[in-house]
C-alpha cells in the first residue's frame, strides 16, 4: 500500500494548529531560573581577592563581610566565600587588595574607606552632566 503525501496534509495541518495555539500560553510562562539579586555597591560578585589575609570570620552574607571590613581600620579589602560542600561560609579581611581572580563562590571588594580616598564623588558642576542648567 502506498502512502501519498496528500494523506499527511491533514495530520500536518492539525499539528501546526496545535503549536500555533499553544505558543502564546508558553510565552507567558515564567522562567524557572530565579532572578539574581543586584550586588550591593562596592561588591564584586564572582571575584576572589588574593592578598594578605589577617582575619577569617564565619559570616553569613557578603554585605556583613563588607561591613566588617568597613568597621576595621586595618582592612584594605575583603572576600566572602559562600558555603560549599559542608564548608562554612567565611569572610576574609585583608591588609592588601591583592589580585582579583574569578571564583563563582566568592564576592569581594575594597574597603569603603579606602575607595573613598581614590574614587572621588562626581562633581555636579561638570559640563554636560544631567544637572547642567
Amino acid at each position: 500500500m502506498e502512502t501519498t503525501p496528500m494523506r499527511l496534509v491533514p495530520l500536518l495541518a492539525a499539528s501546526s494548529a496545535f503549536v500555533l495555539l499553544a505558543a502564546p500560553a508558553f510565552a507567558d510562562t515564567p522562567s524557572m531560573k530565579p532572578d539574581k539579586p543586584e550586588p550591593a555597591k562596592g561588591q564584586e560578585t564572582g571575584v576572589y581577592r588574593f592578598g594578605a589575609t589577617y582575619s577569617v570570620q564565619p559570616i553569613e552574607t557578603a554585605s556583613a563581610c563588607q561591613t566588617s571590613c568597613a568597621d576595621d581600620e586595618k582592612c584594605v579589602a575583603w572576600s566572602y566565600v559562600a558555603t560549599f560542600e559542608g564548608a562554612d561560609a567565611r569572610c576574609e579581611l585583608k591588609r592588601g587588595g591583592g589580585k582579583a581572580r574569578p571564583n563563582p563562590l566568592a564576592t569581594s571588594g575594597v574597603s569603603p574607606t579606602l575607595a573613598a580616598k581614590f574614587i572621588p564623588d562626581p562633581k555636579p558642576e561638570l559640563e554636560g552632566g544631567p544637572e547642567a542648567e
